[in-house]
C-alpha cells in the first residue's frame, strides 16, 4: 500500500522504516505549493503499543519545547484512520555514518580539519541544547539515542540531531517512560543494561562516542553481535586504541573524549558543555598568537 500522506499534503518520497517510525516526504498543498516536511507514522508492529505511542508524543512534545537550528521545528501533530502522525521540517544534511562511508569510497579518511570542526561543533551544539531554558526554567533537554545516524552535518558545516522518539526532558508526563536502551555501543552502559532511563550525562558518553567513531574511523568493539557488544563495554569500555594515535585531536583533545567514555557515569563529564570546556582547553595555540609578537 502506498504510504499515507496526511489530508492536505502530497507524498513525494517514502524514506523507509524503522524500529518505530515509517518516514516520508510530504509536500504541504495550496497554491503556491507549501514546504516539503517530514511525516513520521507509526510502524504497524507498535501501531497499538504504548511504547510506540510514547515515541510518538515524547518527540511531538519535546520539538514544542525546544526550538533551535539543530532540530527539526514541529509543524503539525494529528491522526487519521491510519494512525496517528507528526508533520515536521526536514533537517538539511547527511549522517556522520554516511559522510565517513563517502570518503572510505574515496580510498581515504575525513581530512584533519574536518574531523576537528565536526567535534567541536557537535559538543557544542549539544551543549546549547542542554542549556536551554523557557519561563518554567531549565527544559533539561536529552535526546536519547544519538548515534552516527541521527547527527546530521549540514550544507553549511553546521550540526542536527534528528529522531526523537527517545527524547527526555523536564516534567515528562511520568507515563512516557518507556525501557529505552539506545544503541549499542553508542549509548552509555548504564543506560544499556536498564540501570537509568536516558539522562543528559548518557548523551555526552553517545556523543563522544559517536564523534570518535567518526574520527577514528574504526569500530569501538572487537565484539559484532549486540548482546557480546554490551558485555564487552560493560567489563572493558569501548575500544579506544585507534583514538590515541588521531591525529587530527591533539594529545589533549583525545583525553578529553576518552574521559567522557568512562565505564563509571560518576567520572565523566556531566554536561556537554564540560567536555566542551575541556576540548577548548587542549587545542593546539596557533604559531604566532598571542605572546609571540616582539
Amino acid at each position: 500500500m502506498p504510504y499515507p500522506a496526511p489530508d492536505g499534503t502530497r507524498l513525494i518520497e517514502h524514506l523507509g522504516a524503522g524500529a518505530t517510525f515509517d518516514v516520508a516526504l510530504v509536500r504541504l498543498g495550496g497554491s503556491p505549493p507549501g514546504p516539503t516536511l517530514v511525516c513520521k507514522r507509526l510502524v504497524p508492529g507498535v501501531l497499538h503499543e504504548h511504547a510506540g505511542r510514547a515515541a510518538m508524543v515524547r518527540e511531538a512534545k519535546v520539538l514544542s519545547l525546544v526550538r533551535h537550528p539543530a532540530l527539526p521545528a514541529l509543524a503539525r501533530v494529528g491522526a487519521d484512520r491510519h494512525g496517528p502522525f507528526l508533520l515536521e521540517s526536514r533537517r538539511e544534511g547527511t549522517s556522520l555514518r554516511d559522510v565517513l562511508d563517502g570518503w572510505r569510497g574515496l580510498g581515504r579518511p575525513p581530512p584533519a580539519s574536518l574531523i576537528t570542526h565536526v567535534v567541536r561543533s557537535a559538543i557544542e551544539t549539544l551543549a546549547e541544547l542542554q542549556e536551554i531554558e523557557d519561563a518554567g526554567g531549565p527544559v533539561r533537554f536529552v535526546h536519547g539515542d544519538l548515534g552516527p545516524d541521527h547527527v546530521l552535518l549540514g550544507p553549511l558545516g553546521d550540526i542536527g540531531l534528528v529522531d526523537l522518539g527517545a527524547a527526555r526532558f523536564r516534567g515528562m508526563d511520568p507515563d512516557l517512560e518507556t525501557a529505552d536502551r539506545g544503541t549499542v555501543p553508542f549509548v552509555a552502559p548504564e543506560i544499556a543494561r536498564g540501570e537509568s532511563p536516558p539522562t543528559q550525562r548518557g548523551d555526552v558518553y553517545s556523543m563522544a562516542a559517536t564523534l570518535v567513531s567518526f574520527a577514528t574511523g574504526a569500530p569501538l568493539t572487537r565484539a559484532r553481535e549486540q548482546a557480546a557488544a554490551l558485555v564487552e563495554i560493560s567489563e572493558s569500555g569501548l575500544c579506544l586504541e585507534p583514538l590515541s594515535v588521531t591525529d587530527a585531536l591533539s594529545p589533549g583533545q583525545r583525553r578529553a573524549l576518552a574521559r567522557a567514555l568512562d565505564r563509571d557515569p560518576e567520572r565523566r563529564a556531566g554536561t556537554a558543555r564540560a567536555l566542551l570546556d575541556a576540548f577548548d582547553a587542549a587545542a593546539p595555540r596557533a604559531e604566532g598568537g598571542a605572546g609571540s609578537a616582539r
